[in-house]
């Protein structure tokens, strides 16, 4: 996880970001509810679930199918 992932997970969490570990404390710590890892499918695609954010404004829906044009029409009535 990097970039504006860690950014918006910070957000979300309450946290800071540190550069080295030596500057980590717990006052730069943020809070969930549940970190998990979930692997799917047969290619074992892997995400990280945070839940029960106090600052999360956020959802994330993961579409699967059976080819490109199936999840190209979920991702379309997503968005209508």
């Amino acid at each position: 996880v990097g970039g504006v992932e860690i950014e918006l997970i910070a957000i979300a969490t309450g946290g800071r970001i540190v550069p080295r570990f030596e500057e980590l404390t717990a006052a730069k710590l943020g809070k969930a509810g549940r970190v998990r890892e979930v692997c799917f499918g047969t290619t074992k695609d892997k995400m990280v679930f945070i839940e029960n954010c106090a600052n999360s404004k956020a959802v994330t829906i993961f579409v699967r199918g059976g080819n490109k044009i199936i999840v190209e029409e979920a991702k379309r009535s997503i968005h209508d």
